[in-house]
């Protein structure tokens, strides 16, 4: 039947250019059989996604759903880098966040406790680790050895910092929320505010003024992850220090932190609504 289908004489168009007896009928005189598109339409997401390649398959960050905490470090990364991502505790929630990182719904490498992100098969976890990892994904760590040891050394530094602003907020339990033991924390919230703030600013004003590149950015002559972690420390001890913030003489770490905010993609971010509020009790 094909066959005689192929083989019967066109209908002739007015106007249209017409075949000479021996010339070959265009191809789309007789149209290939189609593809069968049913079997890949009939695949579930979980199949489609391992047929994927690494480079296809979409990153997912997961981390508690409506605030920034430490998964706003990793955030800021993508952001930065343009690479899109699916913020799981938007879609997940907060159950779902719990299943997938201590019930067994993550069946790659264990993840101790979030923020940590997924690509296919791929998982890790770890503020630091994470941020020095898409670092080097995204073109966001410096290729010169001793450089991206200096941005891993201020990542360190910056997860110190952010634990001790956190725990002054949590004298009592560290666990608890921090309106159980308001009173508690007065004291901690106010020693940290005056002798451990001053600190931390301190150090980044000095590691500016110190890069031999002059180049505004914290190490070397471009922005790398270690000026996002920096951006989002300054940025937490101006929304829960502020007091203390305000009286500490650092104008190199107050005018970084402006202009990374003013990048455009961040920018962009932190005006939209993928952009979490900030905690109203913690350094998060």
């Amino acid at each position: 039947m094909r066959a005689a289908l192929c083989s019967a004489k066109p209908v002739t168009v007015a106007g249209a250019p017409q075949l000479t007896r021996n010339a070959r009928p265009p191809v789309s005189a007789c149209p290939p059989r189609a593809p069968r598109l049913a079997v890949s339409s009939s695949r579930s997401p979980a199949a489609a996604m391992s047929a994927q390649s690494p480079a296809e398959q979409p990153w997912e960050l997961w981390y508690w759903p409506g605030m920034k905490g430490r998964g706003e470090y990793v955030r800021l990364v993508f952001e930065e880098a343009g690479v899109p991502y699916k913020d799981m505790g938007q879609s997940a929630g907060l159950a779902g966040i719990v299943e997938w990182v201590w019930k067994g719904g993550n069946t790659g490498f264990p993840v101790r406790a979030p923020p940590a992100v997924r690509r296919g098969d791929f998982t890790l976890s770890g503020t630091p680790v994470l941020m020095a990892y898409l670092g080097r994904q995204f073109g966001l760590m410096p290729t010169d050895p001793e450089e991206a040891a200096h941005v891993e050394q201020l990542l360190a530094v910056v997860t110190d910092g952010v634990g001790e602003g956190r725990l002054a907020f949590h004298p009592k339990d560290f666990y608890a929320s921090h309106k159980t033991q308001v009173e508690e924390s007065a004291p901690y919230i106010e020693q940290y505010g005056k002798q451990r703030l001053p600190k931390y600013m301190s150090y980044w004003e000095e590691v500016l003024t110190n890069n031999p590149h002059q180049s505004g950015f914290l190490v070397g002559k471009d922005i790398s992850v270690a000026d996002l972690a920096v951006y989002q420390y300054m940025a937490a001890a101006q929304q829960h220090y502020r007091r203390w913030y305000d009286d500490v003489e650092a104008p190199a770490a107050k005018a970084h932190q402006a202009r990374i905010a003013a990048r455009p993609r961040l920018a962009a971010y932190l005006a939209s609504p993928r952009c979490p509020p900030w905690d109203s009790d913690s350094m998060m």
